[in-house]
């Protein structure tokens, strides 16, 4: 029995970092020939929580510190786990207009979110294929 296919990328947490990890994910799922509406919307909620991980994890970190990994992971059934990770500190931020949708994109599209915020923040987000685009 093989594998679930998975895809591991660890890079440094600077904006161009996100738009690439984004690019490898969307690769990733493409090559599974996964519905390009899924894809999309997978790809914009990782985006969301990596985005967030490079924006506010490391405020008071060096740089050479900064580090952010996305780990997706396939199952033959239209599941996808995907976990973004950082090593830096979760603030908890007052509300601002305009800002603050980001898990809140994540958690509309993925079927499960968990948030753990010890030793770093991870978002672990569970996508299933089977039950997106089905209200349409």
């Amino acid at each position: 029995m093989s594998e679930p296919p998975e895809l591991r990328i660890t890079r440094r947490a600077v904006p161009t970092s996100a738009a690439a990890m984004r690019h490898a994910l969307r690769a990733f799922l493409t090559a599974l020939e996964w519905e390009e509406d899924a894809i999309l919307d997978i790809v914009t909620a990782v985006g969301e929580a990596l985005a967030n991980a490079i924006e506010h994890a490391y405020e008071d970190a060096t740089e050479e510190a900064r580090e952010v990994t996305l780990y997706a992971r396939a199952a033959g059934d239209g599941l996808l786990s995907a976990e973004v990770r950082d090593c830096g500190r979760f603030i908890e931020r007052a509300r601002r207009p305009g800002r603050g949708f980001g898990l809140r994109i994540v958690r509309s599209i993925a079927s499960d979110v968990s948030l753990e915020t010890k030793d770093g923040t991870s978002v672990r987000m569970l996508f299933d294929t089977r039950k997106m685009h089905k209200a349409l």
